[in-house]
């Protein structure tokens, strides 16, 4: 038994060796809590150290702060890298103080000393950066005389770069409006180089500036005498327009039209008519062409017209494309005018443009549907406007100088001629036309607006003017004035106001005061009007109201005196009260002068 038993154990004590030994170890994985129990310090795989290792240094590398704090330091980076970066920085910190609304005057002329000492000698090559040009900006607003003066001798002779620089042209500006001493150095360095610089997106506008703004008449010619022709550009300083030249050599005026004409030819082919030299050149195209080569003026300003009235020169050639083109021509500049009616009925000059247009267009008919339907739906815009009133109340007045300007009634004038041959309807014709489609909207106007227009300066003429010329029904509108006739007589009632009065007498006198020569071509009082001169003298009697208003002093009544409609019947009234008149006509004039026709 003994040997059977060391047999089993060595057998046992084999199998238990072999399962010691680990050979079945391989043929199963660790698990991975054996794996992490046994070897918490193992290492991570290769690709995933290099890839945490990247990210550790990306973010290492990660600039601190906000993203406009890091594009700040970017951008300081790079000036200082760059050619002046550290006068650069330096002068915008002083710049950043300097430009402030609410600084000290000591202060700022600390600061403006710095300044100056810190960019002094070196002005030139800083002007034509974006943030060093708003520096030199704010140097030139804000410095002295003699400040000024540096900068603009440091900048002498760059006046051509400088225009035509996106950031230089804003400095050639503020030189132009803070340095009067400059002035003259700039349009004389811009004379003879103007052809070419309109054409340029940034130096149009300081020639532009400089012409319109600027320039005395010498200077101007000498901004626009290169368009003429060589020639005119070498005249003496003592000619200052075109018609000197033409006065003194009328033998050259078909080389000045040719020269304009190519002059001109590229500026209409790209359409760039808006700058005041431009019109100027233009205008003298038109003016002094004739045949074919007028036509063609007219016919390429079309579309163009429009965009040149708000100027003198630029209003003068459209009154003159209107004046001597073809019914074709009339139309399409009319047409082209009304998108922009309001705009131009309200400016200064574009005003005298639509009544070239309303002056000598045969066809009323366009005329009142496209101009004078859209002016009179303006109305409350346009008749409290010193310039856009004139619009409607020449369709009822005519050219009466009250209400057409001297240079716009001096050009009407002297193309009186030319619509006599280009016009074929009667001005008388086209007059009663023009009222009669411009009379109706106005009188609805007066209805609603007279009893507070009256008085106020501008409305109150076009109140009148509208009672007395307008050819249409318009006892509403009138009773809505003689309503405030028979009210008490005080400081502001109607016959005593500076300017209600005048709407009352106007009324009165309709049809009956001489007509002044200056005023020859304003159109005659409607015949169809309302018996304005009986409606006040009864309105005043009725109400009790004559003799306080003669005693005050009140024109209207005056005017009843005068007009053979009332004279008597006035006179009745008042003689009786004579005594009482005669006291107070001591200090009262128009008391005087009623007590005076008394008598």
């Amino acid at each position: 038994m003994g040997p059977v038993r060391a047999k089993s154990s060595d057998s046992k004590g084999k199998k238990s060796s072999s399962k010691s030994s680990g050979k079945k170890s391989f043929d199963k994985k660790p698990s991975s809590k054996a794996t992490k129990t046994s070897k918490p310090y193992a290492k991570p795989t290769t690709k995933v150290t290099t890839a945490e290792a990247k990210k550790a240094e990306a973010k290492k590398a990660e600039p601190v702060g906000s993203r406009a704090q890091q594009q700040k330091k970017q951008r300081s980076d790079r000036q200082q890298q760059s050619s002046g970066g550290d006068l650069k920085i330096e002068a915008r910190k002083l710049w950043e103080q300097l430009r402030r609304g609410d600084l000290d005057a000591d202060v700022r002329r600390t600061h403006m000393a710095a300044m100056m000492e810190l960019i002094g000698g070196r002005i030139k090559e800083i002007t034509l950066k974006h943030d060093m040009s708003r520096v030199v900006q704010t140097c030139i607003k804000h410095g002295s005389a003699e400040q000024r003066a540096v900068i603009s001798g440091e900048l002498a002779g760059a006046e051509i770069e400088l225009a035509k620089s996106m950031y230089g042209r804003h400095i050639l500006l503020r030189l132009l409006k803070h340095c009067p001493a400059a002035r003259a150095r700039i349009i004389a360095a811009l004379s003879g180089h103007v052809r070419r610089l309109v054409r340029h997106k940034d130096a149009a506008a300081v020639v532009d500036e400089c012409y319109s703004v600027y320039a005395n008449a010498a200077q101007r010619w000498a901004l626009a005498a290169e368009f003429y022709g060589g020639e005119c550009a070498v005249m003496g300083a003592h000619v200052t327009s075109v018609d000197a030249i033409l006065a003194e050599s009328p033998q050259r005026r078909a080389g000045v039209v040719a020269a304009l004409k190519a002059s001109a030819a590229p500026l209409l082919e790209k359409g760039t008519v808006q700058h005041g030299v431009v019109h100027r050149v233009l205008l003298d195209l038109v003016r002094l062409s004739d045949g074919a080569d007028r036509r063609a003026a007219i016919e390429a300003l079309h579309t163009l017209a429009v965009e040149m009235v708000h100027t003198r020169d630029g209003a003068h050639c459209a009154m003159l494309c209107l004046l001597h083109g073809s019914p074709k021509d009339r139309k399409a500049l009319v047409r082209s005018f009304r998108p922009f009616v309001r705009k131009m009925a309200l400016d200064e000059h574009a005003h005298a443009v639509l009544i070239g247009a309303l002056d000598c267009v045969d066809d009323t008919v366009l005329v009142a549907k496209t101009l004078l339907a859209d002016a009179a739906a303006l109305a409350d815009d346009l008749l409290p406007d010193t310039h856009g009133r004139r619009v409607l109340l020449y369709a009822l007045a005519g050219r009466s100088p009250h209400y057409v300007g001297q240079d716009a009634l001096a050009v009407l004038r002297a193309g009186d001629a030319v619509r006599a041959a280009t016009s074929k309807k009667d001005p008388a014709t086209r007059r009663r036309e023009l009222a009669a489609a411009a009379g109706p909207p106005l009188v609805a106007w007066a209805e609603r607006h007279a009893a507070a227009a009256v008085f106020e300066p501008l409305p109150s003429q076009a109140v009148a003017e509208t009672l007395v010329r307008a050819p249409c029904d318009k006892r509403r509108a009138w009773d809505a004035v003689l309503g405030l006739v028979s009210h008490d007589i005080s400081p502001g009632h109607v016959l005593l106001h500076p300017v209600a009065n005048r709407v009352v007498a106007t009324c009165i006198l309709a049809g009956h005061a001489p007509v002044r020569a200056a005023a020859a071509d304003a159109a005659p009082p409607y015949e169809g009007n309302p018996p304005f001169a009986a409606d006040v003298l009864a309105a005043l009697a009725e109400s009790g109201q004559l003799l306080p208003a003669a005693a005050a002093g009140a024109f209207p009544v005056r005017a009843l005196l005068e007009v053979p409609a009332t004279a008597g019947r006035a006179r009745e009234l008042l003689t009786p009260h004579l005594a009482v008149l005669v006291a107070k006509a001591a200090g009262n004039a128009t008391v005087a002068a009623i007590v005076a026709l008394l008598k």
